[in-house]
C-alpha cells in the first residue's frame, strides 16, 4: 500500500495524546476523548486507525480521529490496543461525518458506524487488484438535449462544482434513458480527472445499472457497496475508494459517505424513493447527506429522476440546483400519451364487470396486447386486502388481537398485525361467512386477466416473486410499485389501475409519492413512434393525473410546495419529528423550554399493534440550524439523566405522522 500523504494523516510525536471518538452512542458522549499512548504502542497507530480503549470501566472500540499535546498535569488512561493500523478515517471525512451527525441531531460514531463497513482482516492484509483507469465513454446523446444539459457536462469536464436537477422524461427511448445519462455525467467527470458516486435506491436499480457501467468505462473499474455484499467484498472495495484506486462508485444509501480522493460528482437516482431514508439512527437522508458532501467537498451534485420531490422542487425554487428539463409540450411529443378513464366510465362488458374494469380500459388491454407486453400496476401485493363481511360490510378483524384480516393468497386468511391464520371467519355482527374485498391485490388482478385472456401469459411481479425479466411478445405483467420489471423494447401499453386507492393514503406525500409511482411505470413504456400508451383508471378530474397527460410533473409538484409553503409544513419549514414512548417524549420535550418553536403533539398514533406518541416540532427554515441544535442538546440532557423509554429523534422526516 502506499504511503499516505503527510498532509492527510499523522504519526504521534513524543508527549503527544490520541484524540477517540469511542463508539459510545449517547448524546452527552458525543465527544473526542484523551488517551495516553503506550510507548508499545507508538509505532503502531495513525491518524484514523481502530482502536481500543478502557471507557466507563469496559474496553471499548473507537477511531483516533487525531492527535492533541499533552499538559503537564493531565492524567490519561492508556490506548489498550491498536486494532487496526490502516488509516481508516481522514479530517475530510470526520469533518463531513461531523456535519451529517449534527445536521440530524445525531451521534458522530453512529455515522461513522453506516459509513464504514465491518472490518475483514483478512481482506485487509491482502493485496489489492488492479483497479485500471475508466475507459472513455461513447458520444453524448442524453443530456445535450435538456437546455442548459452541454453546459452542465462542459462544467464537470472542467473541474467546476454544477448543481443540476434533472427531470427525466417518462419513456424508454433516448429521452428517457436515465442510466444513459448518468453515464455521460460520470464520464465528463472522469474526463476531468475526478472521480464520481452514483446512488441508487434499492440493490434491485444496482443490478440494473451494473452491466451498463462496466460496459461503459470497464468490467473492473467500477466499485460497488451495497448491503447485500459479503462482508470481504463490501470491505475491499471500500478500501480501493479509500485508497484512491477506484475512481467510480455505484452503491445504495450509505455509499454517499463513501471515501473517494478528488471527489468531482454525487449522483442521485429518484431521490423522492422512500429506500433513501436510513431506517438506523440518526436517520439520515441520502438527499441531505449528497446536499452536505457536496457543500464540503464542493462536488458537482445531479439528481436525477422521473418524478420529482417536492425537497427537490424547493432546492430549484430557491436557485440551489439548476432545472435541466423539457417543457411540457416537448416532454408530451416524446412521451407517451396518457387517458384517463373514470371507474364508472363507459359501458361494461360481461368480461370486463368481472374484472372491475371500464370497458374502455378492457379494450386497452386487448389492442395494447397485440402490440407487444403490457404492464399492470396495482397499489397492493397479494391476493386480497381490507377484507369485510359480504352481508353486512363490517371489516374482517382477527380473533386474537383484533388487526385487519387480509388473504396474500387465494382461500387463505391471515392477520396483518400478529399473522395468526384463523381456519374459519364468522363476522362479529351479522354472523355471516363470507368475505368480499373491495381492495384487490398483484396475486388476483393476474389471475383475473390471465383467466380473461386465455393464451395470453399473466404474469405477477410483486412482494416475494419480483421479476426481472419478461418477454417481449404479448404478456400481461401485473405489479406493484417498484416491482415493475423491463420489458426487452419496453411495454406497448401501460395500465394503472385503482389510482383512487394510491391518492387516498393518509400521507402527507400521497400525491407526491403516487406521481412518482406512476412516472416511474410509464417510463418503462415505449414512446409514441413505436406505438406507446398509457391509461390511468381512476378520478379524472384530480391534479395529480392531470399532470400526467399535461407532461408536467414539475409544474404540478411547484404547486404542491406552494401549497405546503402556506400550510407551514415540509420542507418549506424545518421540522424534527419526536416519537416513541409517551412518557419519554413528554419527558424529552420538558428538557428544553424550547420558545419559539410550534410544537404539534405530542399525540397518539396506532402503528399495526402497538400505540406511539409523536410530537412534531417546526421553525421558520432560517431558524432550522438553532432548532437542531436545541434538540440535540434535549437529547444529550436525556441521556445524561438516563431518562428511560423508547425514543428517536428524526430531522427532516419524510413521514409525519
Amino acid at each position: 500500500m502506499p504511503a499516505a500523504a503527510p498532509a492527510l494523516f499523522e504519526r504521534p510525536t513524543p508527549h503527544r495524546v490520541a484524540r477517540v471518538a469511542v463508539d459510545v452512542p449517547l448524546a452527552h458522549l458525543d465527544r473526542l476523548f484523551d488517551y495516553e499512548i503506550p510507548e508499545a504502542l507508538a509505532g503502531a497507530v495513525a491518524q484514523g486507525c481502530r482502536v481500543k480503549v478502557p471507557f466507563s470501566g469496559r474496553t471499548r472500540e473507537g477511531w483516533l480521529v487525531s492527535f492533541g499535546e499533552a499538559q503537564a498535569d493531565m492524567k490519561l488512561l492508556k490506548l489498550k490496543t491498536v486494532v487496526s493500523g490502516e488509516p481508516i478515517l481522514d479530517p475530510g471525512l470526520v469533518a463531513l461525518f461531523r456535519a451529517v451527525a449534527d445536521h440530524y441531531a445525531g451521534v458522530l460514531t453512529d455515522v461513522i458506524r453506516l459509513a464504514v463497513p465491518r472490518r475483514h482482516s483478512s481482506t485487509e492484509k491482502a493485496p489489492q487488484r488492479e483497479w485500471p483507469q475508466p475507459t472513455p465513454h461513447e458520444a453524448r446523446t442524453v443530456l445535450p438535449l435538456f437546455p442548459g444539459g452541454e453546459a452542465f457536462l462542459d462544467a464537470l469536464v472542467r473541474g467546476t462544482g454544477p448543481r443540476a436537477f434533472w427531470q427525466v422524461p417518462c419513456v424508454t427511448d433516448t429521452p428517457g434513458d436515465l442510466v444513459a445519462g448518468v453515464l455521460e455525467a460520470v464520464d465528463a467527470t472522469v474526463r476531468g480527472g475526478r472521480g464520481a458516486i452514483v446512488i441508487v435506491p434499492t440493490v434491485r436499480e444496482l443490478t440494473e445499472a451494473l452491466p451498463r457501467f462496466q460496459a461503459a468505462f470497464g468490467t473492473g473499474a467500477v466499485a460497488v457497496l451495497n448491503g447485500e455484499l459479503g462482508d470481504s467484498a463490501r470491505y475491499r472495495n471500500w478500501l480501493a475508494l479509500r485508497r484512491g484506486q477506484a475512481r467510480i462508485l455505484l452503491a445504495t444509501r450509505s455509499g454517499v459517505l463513501a471515501p473517494m480522493d478528488d471527489l468531482g460528482l454525487v449522483v442521485v437516482v429518484d431521490d423522492g424513493n422512500d429506500s433513501h431514508a436510513e431506517p438506523r439512527a440518526p436517520y439520515p437522508h441520502t438527499r441531505g447527506m449528497a446536499v452536505l458532501r457536496c457543500i464540503h467537498s464542493g462536488c458537482a451534485l445531479l439528481l436525477a429522476a422521473h418524478g420529482r420531490s417536492t425537497d427537490a422542487a424547493a432546492l430549484v425554487e430557491r436557485g440551489w440546483l439548476k432545472e435541466l428539463a423539457l417543457k411540457p409540450g416537448q416532454t408530451r411529443a416524446v412521451t407517451p400519451p396518457v387517458r384517463l378513464s373514470g371507474d364508472n366510465a363507459g359501458h361494461r362488458d360481461p368480461v370486463a364487470a368481472r374484472l372491475r374494469l371500464p370497458s374502455v380500459a378492457f379494450e386497452f388491454l386487448r389492442t395494447a396486447l397485440t402490440q407487444g407486453p403490457v404492464l399492470v400496476q396495482v397499489p397492493r401485493a397479494g391476493h386480497s386486502a381490507g377484507l369485510s363481511c359480504q352481508r353486512c360490510g363490517e371489516s374482517a378483524r382477527c380473533l386474537k388481537c383484533q388487526g385487519p384480516l387480509r388473504s396474500q393468497r387465494q382461500g387463505r386468511l391471515e392477520c396483518a398485525w400478529c399473522g395468526f391464520e384463523p381456519p374459519r371467519w364468522e363476522c362479529s355482527f351479522c354472523h355471516h361467512q363470507k368475505l368480499r374485498a373491495p381492495i384487490v391485490g398483484a396475486v388476483r388482478t393476474a389471475e383475473e386477466l390471465g383467466r380473461a385472456f386465455p393464451g395470453v401469459v399473466a404474469i405477477n411481479s410483486s412482494a416475494a416473486m419480483i421479476r426481472t425479466d419478461v418477454p417481449d411478445s404479448a404478456a400481461i405483467v401485473v405489479a406493484t410499485p417498484g416491482a415493475e420489471p423491463v420489458a426487452p423494447t419496453g411495454y406497448a401499453g401501460v395500465l394503472l389501475l385503482d389510482t383512487e386507492l394510491m391518492l387516498s393514503r393518509a400521507d402527507l406525500r400521497v400525491a407526491e409519492e403516487s406521481v412518482r409511482r406512476w412516472c416511474n411505470a410509464i417510463s418503462l413504456s415505449r414512446g409514441p413512434r413505436d406505438g406507446g400508451r398509457v391509461l390511468a383508471v381512476g378520478p379524472s378530474e384530480h391534479p395529480a393525473l392531470q399532470a400526467l397527460v399535461r407532461g408536467d410533473v414539475g409544474g404540478y409538484i411547484a404547486s404542491e410546495l406552494a401549497e405546503r409553503t402556506a400550510a407551514g409544513l415540509p420542507p418549506a419549514v424545518k421540522a424534527v419529528r419526536v416519537g416513541g414512548d409517551a412518557t419519554a417524549v413528554r419527558e424529552f420535550l420538558d428538557n428544553d423550554p424550547f420558545d419559539g418553536v410550534d410544537i404539534l403533539g405530542p399525540n397518539e398514533f396506532q402503528h399495526g399493534p402497538t400505540t406511539e406518541t409523536v410530537a412534531l416540532l417546526r421553525v421558520p427554515l432560517e431558524e432550522g440550524r438553532d432548532l437542531v441544535r436545541r434538540v440535540k442538546y434535549a437529547a444529550a440532557i436525556r441521556s445524561a439523566r438516563k431518562e428511560g423509554g423508547r425514543l428517536y429523534i428524526q430531522v427532516d422526516p419524510e413521514v409525519l405522522d
